[in-house]
């Protein structure tokens, strides 16, 4: 991996994780008529879990960079290979699949009803399905970086949970205690880590500079971004528990490794 934009890329995964990644309200989820399931088998036993490996290789990465039409060019490629990835998965398990609105950003401002915070990437906007991507330093140096590129797609996981119906049950379980909202937004957080990963595992061969020590690289820098290291609340999980689902995403290379909500409590700690 391309070590000088490491300090960079970990800011921007403790802001990712500081600030949360999918901004939400309770909108509806999934097309017009299709058949998202509800409730908590939504979440425990969803279609999603049985449509076997993702296949969608994506493109070589860009012959140039330095500029933010570069970047969104490059970015704007592996997003369309996100498509194409999760409309075939979803197609797979019988549910509906609509691409999510895309929007850059090169300077701070405003997304999903609020201002950008410091050092974050993404965002998801569960109400406007939209994927929000800030494009600035480390993204015009490689946009091609796997700890970027893992970033991004642990934000459209949070679209993949939202056309499967899991965004709503989970918006919709009961939580009278903080510590019960803290253990549910781990399981959502830990199942996007892993989902993302899944992608990353399907199209890694295809991304032909992509080597072993790459992926230890970005599994290295989430287990020094857990909740415990950075001293914060507990909404992602553990150093320890997002390494172990992202390793299990990236091996399966499919949604079926990445059931959060049938694991036991100490596996989403």
């Amino acid at each position: 991996m391309r070590t000088p934009h490491i300090a960079l890329l970990a800011g921007a995964l403790a802001g990712l994780m500081l600030t949360g990644t999918a901004h939400a309200g309770t909108g509806p989820t999934g097309a017009a008529g299709a058949p998202v399931p509800t409730g908590t088998k939504a979440l425990t036993h969803n279609p999603l879990y049985r449509g076997g490996k993702l296949t969608v290789p994506c493109g070589r990465r860009p012959e140039s960079s330095g500029s933010v039409a570069a970047a969104q060019k490059h970015l704007t490629t592996m997003l369309s290979c996100l498509n194409a990835s999760w409309s075939g998965q979803l197609k797979k398990a019988g549910l509906a699949f609509k691409k999510p609105k895309i929007r850059f950003m090169s300077k701070p401002g405003h997304a999903c009803g609020s201002a950008w915070g410091k050092n974050v990437t993404g965002r998801y906007c569960v109400d406007e399905r939209q994927l929000v991507i800030m494009i600035k330093d480390y993204a015009v140096a490689d946009p091609a970086d796997p700890v970027l590129l893992h970033l991004i797609a642990h934000e459209y996981a949070h679209h993949v949970q939202n056309l499967t119906g899991m965004w709503t049950a989970y918006r919709n379980m009961p939580a009278p205690t903080k510590e019960q909202a803290l253990a549910q937004s781990r399981r959502v957080e830990l199942q996007a880590d892993c989902l993302g990963a899944a992608f990353m595992g399907s199209i890694w061969a295809s991304q032909e500079d992509y080597q072993d020590k790459d992926w230890k690289e970005v599994v290295d820098l989430y287990r020094r971004s857990g909740d415990d290291s950075l001293d914060k609340e507990r909404s992602h999980g553990t150093g320890k528990n997002r390494v172990a689902w992202l390793q299990k995403g990236f091996a399966a290379a499919s949604p079926a490794a990445c059931n959060t909500w049938s694991a036991p409590a100490s596996r989403v700690a």
